[in-house]
């Protein structure tokens, strides 16, 4: 770890393009500005730790739900396919002879 020392309103340069600078100093807090371009993230260290955090327990998680057997939903049996199956009656054909009127 590199270690500085900078007093008030002086910076230090990382890269070409990020610069920091110490703001103000109160007691043993330190506000620091950073000025760097927008696609930079910048996180506080502990919200940067949740997220890591976080991260795994998401990706252990799809990790184990991976590995479960896929169960595919079954639907209940139905009564009627229960039922003996009937024959299917079709009428009977009518002759042409008995459809005539007499007359």
């Amino acid at each position: 770890m590199l270690v500085l020392s900078r007093r008030l309103n002086e910076s230090i340069q990382i890269g070409e393009d990020i610069e920091v600078t110490v703001i103000d100093v109160r007691g043993d807090v330190v506000r620091l500005g950073i000025n760097a371009p927008q696609k930079t993230q910048i996180w506080r260290k502990e919200l940067w730790d949740a997220i890591v955090e976080e991260n795994k327990k998401a990706a252990k998680a799809a990790k184990k739900a991976a590995k479960a057997p896929v169960v595919t939903p079954q639907l209940p049996v139905s009564t009627f396919s229960q039922l003996p199956k009937l024959k299917t009656v079709r009428p009977k054909k009518q002759s042409d002879k008995g459809d005539k009127n007499d007359g």
